[in-house]
Formats: C-alpha cells, structure tokens, sequence
C-alpha cells in the first residue's frame, strides 16, 4: 500500500467571522479549506483525494482550499508534504495557525483576522533552520469550478504618447492560449472553471492589486502588494498567476524573493472580500474596484 492509499482524514475546525463563515485545518497546512458569505456559494475547491506523488518525494496533498507555499516551484522543496498537526490559537474576530517545520526548518505561518468586510490573510514564512534560504511566500487559492476567474489589465501608458508597451504575459510550457477557457479583452483576461481535461497557466506583474473569481451571484475578490519593481520574483515576474485544470482554478499571489536568514521571516498579506452581484453589472462592479482595499494593510 502507497501512502497516497493509506487512511488519512483531513480534520478541520469551523467558526463565524463577522460575516463569514470559514473552516481551517487541524491536521494539515496551515490551510483555509471554506470560505462562505452568508448564503452563498462555497468559494474553495474541496480535493480531499487529490494530491502529487513525485519521484523522491512524499505524496503531497491537495485537499483543496487555501495553502501557503514557498517559492520557487522545486518538486523536493515544494511537494514536501505538510498533513501534521497545526497549532491553532483563536483571538477575537480571528485564528491564527502554524504548521510543522519543513526539512529546511521553514515553519509556515497563517493569521486569519476580520476588519469589517474584509478578511486579512498574513503569511509567514519563518527560518528556524540551521542556514539562510532564499525563497518567497506563495500564496494560492483553489477555486471551486463553475466560475470564471479574473485577472484585470492596466491601462495605463508606459509613456505620454501611449506608443511603448505596458504589459507582459507569462506563459507555462503547458498553455495554450487556443483554448476555449481564455477570453481576452482590453480591461481583463478570464479563465473558465470547466471540467474539460486539460491544464493551463498564466501570470503577469501585479499591477491592478486584485484578482477575482466569479461564482453564482457572487464575486471572490483577493488584493495584494501591487508589483515592486525594484524588487526580484521568480516565475519571470509574474506576481499574479491563474492556473486552471479539469479540477479547480487556482487565484496565486507571490511576494519578492528574499533572503531569509536563521531566526528570521518573510510576510505576505492578501485582503478577501465577497461582493453580491444584485442587480448591477459585473463590468461596473470590476471597474469600481480600487488597487487596495478600504483600510488596507497591504
């Protein structure tokens, strides 16, 4: 019997946060694995079965939801599983929890707290290892499949005359931009979340702040640190990615690489918000979206 086939039960712990309705990890991650407004739809993919089994490495599991990971994407590095015990402590309006340390001695960190409407994701990644590592924190949202996932273009000019360019896109070996998923357009880049047996990926520089995923009557909306140029990220730049398969879509957002010493970290903040859609328009209600939240602690 492989691990991937041996027993093993994700539990999880559920409470209210002003608005929301979330569920995190008691024995994996740290990971957010619900994530509901009132009535609405549940945001999060649910994987419990699907996971990676990589050569020279553990099985890793999925299990859907919200992870923190650290970049650059290395199969031993990456896929390092994570379902051991996580130390959840709750404060009002909020939880915080920290997973075991990795073979690095990295330990993951992840503070949940509710201002209002928004939802505040602060990711650590602390060395309590033995040498500095250079990496960064990645934060990744599987998304449940049936909606559409949003990644806002720039309109703004690189120069007075709008002649030079003012955008890049990064593609994965694996992206074809034929596919049936994709709609360009000049404001946004959408990606459906259909059960079609294929995968896809793309990434750009985080120059609106936010990502979206639209889902029934809802919109998911993430903010995080606008794109800093002076600063260095892998995958080419790309500090916003959407990667879609027949299984989920995935919302990323990645910090600069840093080098982290020993006793040291390194934090990455996203905001959450829900929005109802109602009766307005879904381009209105995009357009309207600032590069940081209300209050933000970006």
């Amino acid at each position: 019997m492989t691990i991937a086939d041996s027993p093993w039960t994700v539990t999880t712990h559920s409470f209210e946060l002003g608005p929301i309705r979330i569920a995190v990890s008691k024995n994996a991650g740290p990971r957010i694995l619900s994530y509901v407004m009132h009535d609405g739809p549940e945001f999060l993919a649910s994987l419990p079965d699907a996971g990676i089994d990589h050569p020279n490495c553990r099985y890793y599991r999925f299990l859907g939801g919200h992870r923190l990971w650290r970049s650059p994407e290395t199969p031993s590095i990456t896929y390092e599983p994570d379902d051991s015990d996580v130390k959840l402590s709750e404060f009002d309006n909020g939880v915080d929890m920290v997973g075991a340390a990795d073979s690095a001695g990295i330990v993951k960190h992840i503070s949940i707290r509710q201002e209002g409407d928004n939802t505040v994701i602060r990711h650590r990644l602390v060395n309590e290892g033995r040498a500095t590592v250079h990496t960064a924190p990645w934060a990744i949202t599987q998304m449940a499949l049936g909606g559409t996932a949003i990644l806002p273009q720039t309109k703004k000019r690189a120069d007075e005359h709008g002649l030079l360019p003012n955008r890049t896109l990064v593609l994965w070996p694996y992206t074809d931009l034929r596919a049936a998923e994709f709609t360009f357009g000049l404001d946004r880049i959408a990606v459906e979340g259909s059960t079609r047996p294929s995968r896809m990926k793309i990434g750009q520089p985080n120059r609106r702040g936010w990502m979206a995923y639209v889902l029934g009557h809802q919109v998911f909306v993430k903010w995080s640190a606008v794109h800093d140029d002076s600063a260095t990220y892998t995958d080419l730049g790309a500090s916003t990615q959407i990667y879609r398969d027949e299984r989920f879509v995935e919302l990323e957002t990645i910090a600069p690489t840093a080098a982290v010493a020993v006793g040291e970290d390194v934090a990455h903040t996203e905001v959450w918000q829900i929005i109802e859609v109602g009766d307005r328009p879904l381009d209105a209600i995009l357009a309207e979206l600032p590069e940081e939240p209300t209050g933000s602690v970006l």
